[in-house]
């Protein structure tokens, strides 16, 4: 991988969020809360694997992302 661009992943890491993304994400916070009590001690596990799944593809989205954003700026 290009040496700018793992800079660029890298320090986008440490970037403090926005009020509007906190808010977004307290909000998304409060809504898994109120779910995870409606579910049962099996479904709860099940969901927390689901919800690693999708955190490790958010990842992977947003690296996607800064390459492809990376690279069309490059040319």
């Amino acid at each position: 991988m290009h040496k700018m661009l793992k800079l660029l992943i890298d320090d986008f890491q440490n970037v403090k969020p926005s009020a509007e993304y906190q808010l977004a994400l307290q909000r998304a916070c409060d809504a898994e809360v109120a779910f995870m009590a409606s579910l049962n001690k099996k479904q709860k596990a099940e969901y927390l694997k689901l919800d690693y799944v999708n955190g490790e593809l958010g990842v992977f989205e947003l690296d996607e992302f800064a390459k492809f954003l990376f690279e069309n700026l490059q040319n």
